[in-house]
């Protein structure tokens, strides 16, 4: 009988502990199931940049478009509500910056591109502040190219001497001896344009072992397997005869290499081989931006592992294949891409291919059935504006995803069935969006830059002027003077950091940072909100030859005319609708037009002849305005937030000396405020008429700064000639860009349709449209006609 007791009990233990072991993960999927837990945890953000063209004479205005998604899924992503644009001279220094605000995964706007611009290529930037936590290549990029005509002496008409380069990617990242291996190659000018070559590869400087040529851009590949103790040099003959060599990458003696083969067409083969004391099992990870789609396990047997993986179990785009050794370390990594099976496609068709001057155009866009974010160019094409060639659905598919700058990324696109091409930009251009040291680690590293998510984030950092040491836990105040009132409070951080944040902050403005008279000892360092993180991709510089002269003598002339009849038109801004004129607290419970009163001459008069629910009391040689709290039915027994045209006042005797008749409204709050940490016992909120603080002494140990805030928005200048005494005016119209839309209007069937009238510039003119649809789908329109 105790036997089968103790059976019993030995019984009811393996029942209960067995769904614990059954729940503990393989070391494979426990890989993955650490990638899933980053993935979610570590949001990606991408953007796309349309810009109205991708030519400009300083002067000119660059209008364009941010879409914003979601860096996993594709799909519009309503994060970030503010957007960074830098055009970044070649040594990666800003010329003009911007912030734009998004909202629903979209923003726009313009910017000005001044006449003290240099002539020369620029890398346009775009990034959310959330981005700033990841590496720079998560930016988006594009070339633009400025030319400033007035200034020719900086434009350069001289060929400069050619410069090669080369670069070699063994797949899966290593070369180990006596393993065979596929070694990618690029060779390219110094634009990174790829050339068209033959090569051979050499052992020791003297045998020929091979011989191979590019693909397409200069990207190809070879095979290898490297002998113990010898080198091994590619020499490649240009077109013009010109020789180009350079030594591979020196084999290591023990290492993993990994292969990527089809298998039939719907699966793939992955081998590993390994040299050297690895042995036990190797782990196979295979993830779509960051989303796990198969963790495996194989063992290593005489140094060999096999994996077959079905290109169904893939996501769309590219996928990461990663090999990890026994310990479970990253050894290899090779990237694969699927073709996305549904694209959003774009029809756009003018009503006519020819147009006189100054005739209505009328353009029709349908997308497919889909209700898509649609922006949308027309731009006149020349030797110097060709078709913009930086579309939304290759960068989110294909180059957002890769390092480095892919020559004709709509070549994939436009050629799936050239996968010869496809494979060898995998090869070479391999990269993800992450660490995996960051992945495996046990301590997360905790991101430095929030997503702004309701607004702009002003970032500083709290100072000890006696130390210089960061100080911790102190109260600051940010200010933003003027008849809205815009106002935040927070408490610095262990490091001294202080984030304030601020909704719809527009246009540039002078902003007051201080601290309470009690913490006089502590200044305030306002941040650079702006990423000092750049890419290792150079600009290319510009070549211009003595027969672009009189094109470029042409444009500019026509600019400046533009500029003399509409320059006005276009130098209107204003804050996009749906601004909110607000104060941060929303509603007053109480607010008081001083106009519709006896105006006294004394603010304590104004107080106590006008102002409900407070008290008015000099105590101990000092003024005191406690307000009554409203849901208690009693006074608080502070003092209320003072402010002042948005700045604060924390000696209330210096408010009661100001003159009454400079003081517009008044508006107070009889209730607990929280905000940033702090408390405030309700709120009196005073504006001048000017909102220039009505004759207050700000104190002498604030910071104040001029800030930028978003940036307001322009009209787009569009004549229109509907009349005969419109068609027969004499002021000309000299207008290379005929419209731009940052939103095209969609019907709910997904088609849409917008007028615009010609220019008196002849030529030839594109139409581009780039769209997003809610479910990810990208794509990209484009038509052409003729103004004669």
């Amino acid at each position: 009988m105790k036997m089968i007791k103790h059976s019993i009990i030995l019984f009811a233990w393996l029942l209960a502990v067995a769904p614990a072991f059954a729940q503990e993960p393989s070391p494979a999927a426990a890989l993955g199931k650490r990638l899933e837990g980053y993935r979610q945890h570590h949001l990606q953000e991408k953007l796309f940049l349309h810009t109205d063209k991708e030519f400009y004479l300083a002067g000119e205005i660059c209008w364009f478009k941010v879409y914003a998604v979601d860096g996993s899924t594709q799909v519009p992503i309503d994060l970030s509500k503010v957007a960074y644009l830098e055009w970044l001279d070649n040594n990666n220094k800003p010329v003009l910056q911007a912030k734009v605000g998004l909202g629903g995964g979209h923003g726009d706007g313009s910017i000005y591109l001044p006449l003290t611009l240099r002539s020369g290529n620029y890398k346009l930037r775009a990034y959310t502040n959330w981005m700033k936590n990841f590496d720079a290549d998560w930016f988006f990029e594009k070339t633009v190219t400025i030319v400033n005509a007035r200034r020719s002496q900086d434009i350069p008409v001289a060929e400069a001497a050619p410069q090669y380069h080369v670069d070699f990617f063994p797949e899966g990242g290593n070369l180990v001896e006596n393993i065979p291996c596929r070694i990618g190659f690029r060779i390219t000018d110094e634009y990174g344009r790829g050339l068209a070559c033959t090569g051979v590869v050499t052992e020791d400087e003297q045998d020929t072992i091979g011989r191979m040529s590019p693909h397409r851009f200069g990207i190809g590949q070879f095979p290898l397997t490297p002998r113990p103790g010898h080198h091994y040099r590619a020499v490649f003959r240009l077109a013009d005869g010109t020789a180009v060599n350079s030594l591979l990458p020196k084999a290591a003696a023990e290492g993993f290499v990994m292969s990527v083969v089809p298998e039939g067409s719907d699966a793939l083969r992955v081998n590993v081989q390994a040299a050297g004391s690895a042995e036990g099992m190797v782990y196979l990870v295979a993830h779509t931006r960051q989303s796990v789609k198969t963790a495996e396990a194989a063992p290593l047997a005489d140094g060999k592992a096999s994996f077959r993986i079905d290109k169904k179990a893939l996501g769309e785009g590219i996928s990461h294949l990663t090999v990890f050794n026994a310990e479970r370390m990253p050894v290899c990594e090779r990237l694969v891409f699927k073709q996305p099976s549904k694209m959003l496609t774009i029809a756009v068709k003018p009503d006519s291919m020819a147009y006189g001057q100054r005739r209505k155009i009328n353009l029709s866009v349908d997308a497919g059935g889909s209700q898509a974010d649609c922006s949308l160019s027309v731009f006149r094409a020349d030797d110097l504006q060709g078709n913009a060639g930086s579309h939304i659905e290759p960068y989110l598919w294909l180059a957002s995803d890769l390092k480095g700058r892919i020559e004709s990324p709509d070549y994939y696109f436009d050629h799936p069935e050239d996968g010869e091409a496809m494979d060898n930009l995998m090869l070479t251009h391999g990269w993800r969006r992450f660490h995996w040291g960051d992945v495996l680690t046990s301590q997360p590293r905790l991101p430095e830059f929030p997503p702004e998510y309701n607004g702009a984030i002003i970032s500083g950092r709290l100072v000890d002027n006696r130390t210089g040491a960061p100080a911790k836990g102190v109260e600051a105040y940010l200010s933003v003077p003027g008849t809205r009132t815009q106002f935040s409070s927070v408490y610095s951080d262990d490091e001294g950091r202080l984030r304030f944040e601020l909704r719809d902050f527009y246009g540039g403005q002078e902003i007051i940072l201080q601290t309470s008279p009690k913490d006089s000892m502590y200044r305030i360092e306002v941040a650079n909100p702006f990423a000092e993180g750049f890419t290792t991709d150079s600009v290319p510089g510009i070549q211009l030859s003595k027969n672009d002269s009189d094109l470029l003598a042409e444009k500019s002339e026509n600019m400046e005319v533009l500029n003399r009849y509409a320059g006005q038109r276009l130098k209107n801004m204003h804050v996009p609708t749906g601004f909110d004129t607000t104060a941060f607290y929303y509603i007053a419970d109480k607010s008081y037009l001083l106009d519709n009163y006896t105006r006294f001459t004394t603010m304590e008069e104004v107080m106590r002849e006008y102002v409900v629910l407070m008290l008015v009391k000099f105590r101990d040689g000092h003024w005191h305005l406690p307000l009554f709290e409203l849901p208690y039915n009693q006074f608080f027994e502070s003092d209320p937030l003072i402010l002042l045209d948005g700045v604060p006042i924390f000696n209330i005797d210096s408010l009661m000396v100001l003159d009454p008749l400079k003081i517009r409204k008044l508006e107070t709050l009889h209730r607990k405020i929280f905000m940033g940490g702090t408390y405030f016992p309700g709120i009196m909120n005073w504006t001048s008429y000017k909102g220039d603080l009505g004759g207050y002494i700000l104190d002498p140990r604030s910071t104040v700064v001029d800030y930028e805030g978003l940036a307001l928005q322009r009209e787009f200048y569009s004549p229109g000639y509907a009349t005969q005494e419109q068609f027969d005016s004499h002021l000309p119209d000299f207008r290379n860009v005929l419209y731009w839309s940052p939103a095209v209007p969609m019907n709910g069937t997904g088609k849409g349709g917008l007028s615009f009238y010609s220019s008196d510039l002849p030529g030839k003119y594109f139409v581009v449209v780039e769209g997003i649809a809610a479910d990810g789908t990208a794509g990209t329109g484009v038509a052409s006609f003729e103004v004669k």
